[in-house]
């Protein structure tokens, strides 16, 4: 239902966009807020979502209209 409401909200790209971007604020706030150590998997996850994110956007912006 929450998906829905933001794809309605602010369109399927942006959603897409926050949905990949959960992981890595999951990451961020269990080192800040729990205390957790973190990983050497999860610094290369958290870069690899992020270079992801980053070459998506960057396809997205160089596709005609």
């Amino acid at each position: 239902m929450l998906w829905n409401l933001s794809t309605k909200w602010i369109g399927a790209i942006k959603t897409s966009i926050y949905i990949y971007v959960s992981p890595v604020i999951t990451v961020i706030l269990s080192v800040l807020i729990l205390h957790e150590k973190i990983t050497v998997i999860s610094i290369i996850g958290t870069v690899l979502i992020l270079i992801g994110l980053v070459i998506s956007q960057k396809n997205q912006d160089n596709r005609p209209d």
